[in-house]
């Protein structure tokens, strides 16, 4: 069982360090996409922020 996990972990990691590899997920991610979650996630950590100073 642990030289079938091997294996098959060390055939996954040849292929994503392939040079030539591209990942699918991120291959139709549009810039909006993008551009709106860092947008979101600055918004979120300036309200924590905020939230955490005392009044």
């Amino acid at each position: 069982m642990t030289d079938d996990f091997e294996r098959e972990l060390q055939a996954r990691l040849a292929v994503i360090e392939d040079p030539g590899y591209v990942d699918p997920a991120r291959a139709d991610l549009p810039a909006r996409d993008i551009v709106l979650l860092v947008v979101l996630g600055a918004l979120l950590v300036l309200a924590m922020i905020v939230w955490s100073y005392p009044a």
